[in-house]
């Protein structure tokens, strides 16, 4: 039986737990000399994590930030060394973990492109010949001899790939940098990440996009506390992600207070999550932005939520909003805004987030909607509305099931 591509075999991994806020003598001694640092004084990152990868197979890495995602790829890119465990990928391996890692800012960007290149092993004459590639593919010709600190973390992924696109590794480790830049751009990153595989590369890819890992992913692992909690097939280690997801939300959640109801609301009823940042409406509009009474099938949606945070900042919050059929809560419809390539940066104070629906073809009946702000790595939710919102969706059509896309009915004699 031939090898995997991929293997990581017991890997655990740890650092010097010093606490920057001790005062103890052995505290500050311990610092400035780390070979007095013992055992009980270390951090575990990684524990007993194991996983294997076929060629051309991709894995997603999943968990919330400090789950030791970052690690587990740094360590397999040769960026540190396991404490205990064993780690083999091919000769060629390219990694993309962050801009700062790949990139010299005071370069430009031709000049990182052929940095870049000959560090990943062609030599300077064939790198030169690539290095039009790589700006095409990257779609930065007209930026290429500008610093690289001029450019947006777009511009950086975009370079980063373009370089990507040129090396044809066997095995590919990403960190979380394909979310940022635009949606049209990431998706080309992975039609031509796809192409990759079909020749043969390995993916890991660690992502907080849920629904990227299922749509991409042949396994995902999901890492907590740097142990491996579940690994095998992404929609099921996805389903216990948000399962536990839920329980963390329902932990987090305040008991309501004896009568406080909030227009139909109630918390721990139909109400969930800590209230660092809530949800304080939601509106159904009409095209023309009125007031939604009832929705003929086929006809524009506007969902408009006002959000605020409780005297703190929120880093990158995820704006969900899902359909479910009134008879039997059936999901119809269930879309977010990371999964939409939207990010929300740092919100401090009131913002504003509209969906619109250019159509919505759902079959003529009764509709509830679940409208959420989750944190980042959809580790719990800060505010859920669970079946909160009413739509009645109207008109003629007898077809069954639950939407009616547009059609037509062709008969030739």
């Amino acid at each position: 039986m031939s090898r995997p591509q991929v293997q990581i075999d017991g890997v655990w991994k740890s650092y010097p737990a010093w606490s920057a806020g001790s005062r103890t003598l052995r505290g500050i001694v311990s610092r400035r000399i780390p070979l007095l640092a013992h055992g009980s004084d270390r951090r575990w990152v990684l524990r007993d994590v194991s996983l294997e990868a076929e060629a051309g197979q991709a894995v997603g890495l999943i968990g919330q930030n400090g789950a030791g995602k970052s690690t587990l790829l740094r360590l397999a890119s040769g960026v540190g060394r396991a404490d205990r465990g064993m780690i083999h990928l091919p000769e060629r391996t390219a990694s993309v973990l962050s801009f700062d890692s790949w990139f010299e800012l005071d370069l430009t960007g031709r000049e990182n492109a052929m940095t870049a290149l000959v560090v990943n092993g062609w030599r300077r004459a064939e790198a030169r010949d690539l290095i039009a590639g790589v700006l095409e593919f990257a779609e930065l010709e007209s930026f290429a001899d500008a610093p690289v600190r001029t450019y947006s973390e777009g511009m950086k992924l975009r370079l980063a790939f373009g370089v990507v696109a040129q090396l044809d590794p066997d095995v590919l480790l990403i960190d979380e940098v394909i979310s940022v830049g635009d949606l049209r751009f990431q998706q080309k990153c992975m039609d031509r990440l796809r192409e990759m595989r079909d020749r043969g590369m390995t993916l890991i890819m660690a992502s907080h996009g849920l629904e990227q890992v299922q749509a991409e992913c042949d396994r995902a692992v999901w890492l907590q506390a740097g142990v491996v909690r579940s690994f095998g097939d992404p929609a099921e280690v996805i389903e216990e992600y948000r399962s536990a997801m839920a329980s963390a939300t329902l932990e987090r959640t305040p008991a309501a207070a004896p009568g406080a109801v909030d227009g139909g609301l109630e918390l721990r009823r139909n109400r969930f999550g800590n209230q660092e940042m809530t949800i304080d409406s939601v509106q159904l509009l009409t095209e023309d932005r009125g007031p939604l009474e009832e929705l003929r099938s086929g006809r524009p949606l506007r969902i408009a939520l006002r959000l605020s945070t409780a005297n703190n900042r929120v880093d990158d919050p995820i704006v969900g909003v899902a359909i479910h059929r009134a008879s039997d809560g059936l999901i119809c419809y269930d879309t977010s805004t990371e999964s939409s390539g939207v990010r929300l940066g740092a919100v401090d104070g009131e913002l504003s987030v509209e969906l619109e629906f250019e159509r919505l073809d759902l079959l003529p009946g009764d509709y509830l909607l679940d409208v959420g702000v989750y944190r980042r790595d959809w580790e719990f939710a800060y505010d859920f509305h669970w079946q909160a919102y009413p739509l009645k969706v109207v008109g003629s059509h007898s077809d069954k099931g639950v939407f009616r896309p547009p059609h037509r009915w062709e008969v030739a004699r």
